[in-house]
């Protein structure tokens, strides 16, 4: 799981998986939609790819990049437990300042 944290760390490899988000899509296409150069994204492809994070498939002359969700789905899911510890934790300082006493205001001079 480490290691998907380590390529999220790196915006253009973002880029390409929110590009990817939709569906399968080309090089051509990734490039126009993240307007990387071709060289940059084929090898942030190739990472991607190496990780298991994105599939690729031949589709004529081309290659179809798409989002492989397991190694995705297991750092979201190890994630959500410290959403709920922040949305918990919030909801629980919220609810005791609710229950606090409000100074009173001091009179202007």
């Amino acid at each position: 799981m480490t290691d998907v944290f380590q390529l999220l760390a790196e915006p253009s490899r973002r880029r390409l998986l929110e590009a990817l988000r939709d569906g399968e899509r080309s090089v051509s296409d990734l490039v126009d939609r993240t307007h990387m150069s071709q060289p940059s994204v084929s090898k942030q492809l190739r990472i991607l790819r190496d990780s298991g994070v994105v599939s690729v498939r031949a589709a004529g002359r081309h290659h179809l990049y798409a989002i492989r969700g397991r190694s995705l789905r297991e750092a979201s899911e190890w994630l959500s437990y410290y959403e709920r510890f922040w949305r918990d934790g919030l909801s629980r300082m919220d609810a005791a300042l609710q229950r606090a006493p409000r100074p009173k205001a001091r009179p202007r001079p």
